[in-house]
């Protein structure tokens, strides 16, 4: 945290007492939120667990799912994590809502980046060792298989 701070100093000749109370917050903040965030896998369900504030209690049956990858940008291989990444066919209780905006947008999809936990259709669970990703992901596949989604009112 000095480090940083002084190479901060060092490129803007002085700091400002806002970056500081950011920087301590993230470093408060983003542990909570990730020791807050819990998954299981149950024999019909993943069940997520998440929220510091707004508790959120999220059951997705595996017939619903619709893919399961595992991600690695450059800094997750350098440290040989992953994230797992699970996309399901709802619209995740958005609606009809077609235009996004800044503030409808979650935080942790701006700009590319993923948020830990569930939102909308898409739940990440990141900083996984990249083995236990790739086995959660085969687990989750199999599970896919032996809880198809029985389909009774498409029509088709």
């Amino acid at each position: 945290m000095l480090f940083l701070i002084n190479i901060i100093i060092f490129i803007f000749g002085y700091i400002d007492i806002r970056l500081i109370i950011i920087m301590i917050a993230s470093l408060v903040w983003t542990p909570i939120v990730r020791s807050m965030f819990h998954y299981s896998i149950g024999e019909k369900f993943l069940d997520i667990k998440q929220g510091v504030i707004y508790k959120k209690t999220r059951h997705l049956p595996y017939g619903v799912i619709q893919t399961v990858f595992v991600k690695q940008n450059i800094l997750d291989r350098i440290l040989g994590i992953a994230s797992l990444s699970i996309e399901d066919a709802s619209n995740g209780g958005l609606g009809n809502k077609k235009k996004s905006s800044f503030f409808s947008t979650p935080a942790g999809y701006r700009n590319g980046a993923e948020a830990i936990g569930s939102s909308g259709n898409k739940i990440n669970i990141p900083g996984l060792k990249k083995q236990h990703a790739e086995e959660l992901k085969n687990i989750i596949l199999k599970k896919m298989e032996d809880n198809l989604a029985e389909d009774s009112q498409s029509g088709l």
